[in-house]
């Protein structure tokens, strides 16, 4: 009976075949689009959700009314991480986070690379997974840096990346205290390494 079906459907699609081929173009680009939309909602709502302490962990906010409308922003002043943590005891630890952009020299290698600058607490909070180094003091000293994977092995190949001092921008001297598994694709951070706090500049907003 099956084979049958197939056979009186086959006939059908060969008597009207533009028709056919339409409605089977459409209802294949249909599928396909479905799929994709599907695939990208998916991987929206997966946005950080790697992090083991996602449901602790909230981004401050900054907010003003300009011309009478409400304006919010994600920036806030430099001291409020500290007076947080000092201040309310709930906060069991805050961490700011900054982009940069250097020039990292190692050996006749010259690279301009975009990173972050971040508290030591950074590494605990967020579960950005180390291979090589120890998160609870990787960025602990000013001259420490962390660096991914990929910039890794830009940098020194196949060599060892852990204890190898990098001259950035040509002025300070920074040595690897760890090695970071490649950002997954599906987080809002975005950065090849990370710097300490300590070396900003004291400006009032970061």
């Amino acid at each position: 009976m099956i084979k049958n079906f197939f056979k009186i459907a086959f006939r059908n699609l060969s008597r009207s075949k533009g028709f056919s081929f339409i409605n089977i173009a459409g209802l294949a680009v249909g599928m396909a689009s479905a799929l994709l939309i599907f695939l990208w909602i998916q991987n929206e709502l997966s946005y950080d959700q790697f992090h083991a302490k996602k449901d602790r962990i909230y981004q401050a906010y900054n907010r003003d009314t300009f011309n009478g409308e409400l304006w919010a922003w994600g920036m806030t002043a430099k001291p409020l991480a500290p007076a947080l943590k000092s201040e309310f005891p709930e906060v069991e630890d805050a961490a700011r986070e900054t982009g940069a952009g250097f020039l990292f020299t190692y050996g006749d290698k010259h690279l301009k690379v975009d990173g972050s600058i971040v508290d030591p607490g950074f590494l605990t909070m967020f579960s950005f997974p180390l291979l090589e180094g120890n998160a609870a003091n990787a960025l602990n000293s000013k001259y420490n840096i962390v660096i991914t994977q990929k910039l890794a092995k830009k940098l020194f190949g196949n060599d060892d990346a852990m204890g190898k001092v990098l001259r950035i921008d040509s002025v300070d001297h920074f040595t690897v205290t760890g090695v970071l598994k490649d950002l997954p694709n599906n987080t809002r951070f975005d950065f090849e390494y990370l710097l300490p706090w300590t070396i900003r500049p004291c400006d009032v907003y970061g």
